[in-house]
C-alpha cells in the first residue's frame, strides 16, 4: 500500500502493522547521514515508548559515528557489516530515508530476502520506489526526520530529547535552512515547535556534535588539493575532486564520509561559474560518488538514475560504480556527459 501524502489513513495502516508485529527492526541506508540517524533514533523513541512489550532493534550497514553519541538511544544502534545478515526472527522491517532496497544492503539478494517479511518505508526522496508492504514517500518534505515528526509522531509526546533528534535531521538536510525551497516553509514551523520544546539554540546545539578532527582535516586538505574544474559541451561547467585508494587506506570510512560532507558543504557548487560538481571516494574496490548542484543547474538525481548508479535529491545525490577505480569512475561520468543531453532543471 503506497501513500504520497501525510494522512490519517497512512498513520492507521502504519500502527496496524506495528501492533501485529512482535520483532521489529529499524534501519536506514548504507553510510547514513545525520538525517538517517535522526530517522532511526526518532522512530525507536516513538515505538519503544508506545509498545514496551515488543522487541524493537536498530541496525544499520555502517561504521559507528561516535560524534552523534550525545543523542538519546544512539548506543542502541547496531552498526553491522550488512543488514541482510541480521534479519533472523524479524516480523517487520522499517526502512527509513530510502525507498530502494539496494540503498540498505550490498547483498544482491536482499530484495528477495525481505520479501518474506513485512516492510515499511518512510522516505522523502523522489527516486523510483521498490516494493514494500507499506510506503510513505513525500519528496516535498525537506528531511526525513520532519516527515516522521509530521506523519507518525504524537506531538504532545515530544520530549526535549526527541526534539533534539528531529532537529538533528532537519538542520542536516536543510543545510541549516539554506536549502529550503519556497514550498517548504512549513519546515520553519516544525523547527520552531521543536526548538521551543527542546530549548534549542542552533549554534550551541550543533557545537556538541559538529566538529572536525585533525585526521578529517587532512582528508579535506587532500580533496582541496585534488579539486579540478571541468567543462563538457552543452553541460554547465563543473567541479570535481577525489581521494585515491592509496590515500584512503589510512582512514576509516566514516572519517572520509565526514570530511567529504564538509568539503561538499563549503566548496562544491559554491565556486563561481561552476554550479555543480561531484566527489569520488573508494570503498571495497568500488567508487562512491556524491554530487551537489545549484538550482537551474544539473539535476544530479536524474543524472545518476539515468546512469543507473544511484539517486537521491535533485540537488544532492549519491551513487556507486561497482568494482571500478576512482580515476575510471571520473572518466565514466565525463564520458556519459559527452554522449548524452544535459540533465538541467
Amino acid at each position: 500500500m503506497h501513500y504520497s501524502k501525510i494522512s490519517s489513513e497512512f498513520k492507521i495502516e502504519f500502527f496496524k502493522l506495528i501492533e501485529n508485529s512482535q520483532n521489529i527492526l529499524i534501519t536506514s541506508h548504507i553510510s547514513p547521514d545525520e538525517d538517517a540517524i535522526a530517522s532511526v533514533l526518532s522512530m525507536y523513541e516513538i515505538l519503544s515508548n508506545k509498545y514496551t512489550a515488543k522487541n524493537i532493534r536498530i541496525a544499520i550497514s555502517s561504521e559507528p559515528q561516535d560524534r552523534l553519541k550525545i543523542f538519546k538511544h544512539y548506543e542502541k544502534i547496531e552498526f553491522v557489516n550488512d543488514i541482510s545478515n541480521h534479519l533472523t526472527d524479524t516480523d517487520l522491517l522499517i526502512m527509513l530515508d530510502g525507498s530502494q532496497h539496494a540503498r540498505f544492503s550490498k547483498n544482491e539478494t536482499f530484495g528477495e530476502q525481505i520479501s518474506k517479511v513485512k516492510t515499511i518505508t518512510i522516505d522523502h526522496h523522489a527516486s523510483p520506489v521498490d516494493e514494500f508492504t507499506l510506503s510513505l514517500i513525500v519528496p516535498e518534505l525537506s528531511s526525513n526526520a520532519e516527515l516522521i515528526y509530521l506523519s507518525v509522531c504524537e506531538k504532545e509526546n515530544v520530549t526535549p530529547e526527541l526534539a533534539e533528534i528531529f532537529m538533528l535531521g532537519i538542520l542536516a538536510d536543510t543545510g541549516n535552512f539554506n536549502y529550503l525551497k519556497k514550498n517548504q516553509t512549513g519546515t520553519l514551523t516544525s523547527a520552531k515547535e521543536l526548538m521551543d520544546i527542546g530549548d534549542i539554540q542552533i549554534e550551541e546545539f550543533q557545537s556538541q556534535y559538529r566538529h572536525t578532527s585533525k585526521r578529517e582535516f587532512m582528508i579535506i586538505r587532500e580533496l582541496v588539493k585534488n579539486t579540478t574544474f571541468g567543462f563538457v559541451s552543452s553541460w554547465p561547467a563543473f567541479q570535481y575532486s577525489f581521494v585515491t585508494p592509496e590515500f584512503a587506506k589510512d582512514y576509516t570510512e566514516m572519517e572520509i564520509s565526514s570530511a567529504k560532507a564538509i568539503y561538499q558543504g563549503q566548496y562544491l557548487r559554491r565556486i563561481e561559474e561552476h554550479p555543480w560538481g561531484f566527489v569520488v571516494t573508494p570503498r571495497d574496490g568500488s567508487s562512491r560518488i556524491s554530487a551537489r548542484s545549484m538550482n537551474k543547474s544539473v539535476n544530479v538525481r536524474a543524472l545518476f538514475e539515468k546512469m543507473n548508479i544511484g539517486g537521491g535529491h535533485d540537488r544532492a545525490s549519491g551513487g556507486e560504480f561497482k568494482d571500478m577505480r576512482v580515476e575510471e569512475a571520473i572518466e565514466k561520468i565525463k564520458g556519459w556527459m559527452r554522449e548524452n543531453k544535459e540533465e538541467v532543471s
